[in-house]
């Protein structure tokens, strides 16, 4: 008797244990399946937000949420220090490559590229420093034997700089995002970005210029990759005019920025370093009709024209789009438009990513940036200097 209790209790546990397996996963199946719908409404509606086909009134909000943002900086900007606006002409100018170059280089070890090009080199002391180019002492040419200074003293100056912008973010009244815009960043594809995939995440190492406008981004992709930014609640930012910085102190500059118009503008946000982003989907994508001659040019290795009419007709016919267009059966997805983006449109990667995580900003230092350092002579920046003696 005890045996066959045994039995029974063992079995009635077994089915026990197997209904609540099976529960869980049914559990479990239902809140992938729910989350799989959420994300695909989710990602649907944000591609209908950035869609081109609403452009004119993408270009209208734009326009109104520039100028909400200009009163803030006009006000903001008076306020900087002179050492902080340098640090805002230089990241405008020059600066934004270099950073993105210095600060991304994960080389073992740490490739340091030297001298500047001239060209640079007078753009940082002529335009960046201005009447303060003596504080920051530069070389007026360049002779070999000094090479251990001139690398550090233009280091130097420069990680100064990125400290700087760091600090500009650091301010309680710097503005803030308040999660609800999509900003759109274009950028040749990094071979880091070859081995991630949907689900991963990554950070920016770097400052990162960003825009309200897809199609500015899409001009900078050069048919590369754009990047869909969002949910960036709390962030602090910069707008960036798109005209030059040509002042000195932060009470001209605000005066002069008040005069800008969000008209023909960037509509450049310049977010902090150290930003972590979840890749939420990745898709291909084709860049806007107004810079197709742009892209077709600059992959065309043969410098050949793009499609004329007669080529994109006869291209129409192959796929027999022309008679179809003239039917009322609107079932196919061999439309007129899709096959002109497909065959003529040059394709853009886009990645769809979502704010995680802003990892703290430790003041960059010359001397740890510097340790083990392979320094490399540019021997087409060398030869500027040749050139202006």
């Amino acid at each position: 008797m005890k045996t066959k209790i045994l039995k029974s209790h063992k079995s009635k546990t077994s089915k026990t244990k197997t209904s609540k397996s099976k529960t869980s996963k049914s559990k479990k199946s239902k809140t992938k399946s729910s989350k799989f719908i959420h994300n695909a409404i989710k990602h649907k509606e944000i591609k209908r937000k950035i869609t081109r086909k609403v452009a004119r009134q993408f270009e209208i909000d734009r326009v109104k949420q520039i100028t909400k943002i200009i009163p803030l900086f006009t006000k903001f900007y008076n306020k900087v220090t002179n050492d902080e606006l340098i640090a805002l002409k230089y990241y405008k100018g020059y600066g934004s490559f270099w950073q993105t170059e210095f600060l991304t280089n994960e080389k073992n070890p740490r490739e340091i590229y030297f001298p500047f090009h001239i060209s640079q080199e007078q753009y940082f002391r002529r335009d960046i420093f201005g009447p303060n180019s003596k504080k920051y002492p530069m070389l007026k040419s360049f002779d070999i034997k000094d090479i251990p200074n001139y690398i550090k003293h233009n280091y130097e100056a420069r990680i100064k700089i990125l400290n700087d912008l760091d600090s500009i973010y650091n301010k309680t009244d710097c503005p803030r995002l308040s999660g609800n815009e999509i900003l759109f960043r274009g950028m040749t594809l990094p071979k880091t970005f070859k081995k991630y995939k949907e689900g991963d995440t990554f950070t920016f190492k770097n400052f990162i210029s960003t825009t309200a406008d897809r199609s500015i981004s899409e001009m900078y992709s050069r048919g590369g990759v754009l990047f869909i930014l969002q949910y960036l609640t709390n962030i602090p930012f910069l707008y960036m005019p798109y005209s030059k910085i040509n002042k000195y102190t932060g009470i001209d500059y605000s005066k002069y920025m008040g005069l800008e118009s969000p008209y023909h503008d960037l509509s450049e946000y310049t977010l902090p370093r150290n930003l972590e982003f979840k890749i939420d989907k990745i898709e291909d994508g084709f860049v806007s009709p107004e810079h197709v001659l742009q892209f077709s040019w600059l992959r065309n290795k043969n410098k050949k024209n793009i499609s004329t009419f007669t080529k994109l007709n006869k291209l129409l016919k192959q796929k027999g789009i022309i008679k179809s267009v003239n039917t009322n059966n609107n079932t196919t997805n061999n439309t007129e438009e899709n096959i002109i983006e497909k065959e003529i449109f040059p394709k853009v990667k886009i990645y769809y990513c979502s704010f995680t995580k802003w990892h703290p900003r430790e003041p960059l230092n010359y001397d740890t940036m510097m340790k083990d350092a392979k320094y490399v002579l540019d021997e087409d920046a060398l030869s500027s200097w040749n050139l202006h003696p």
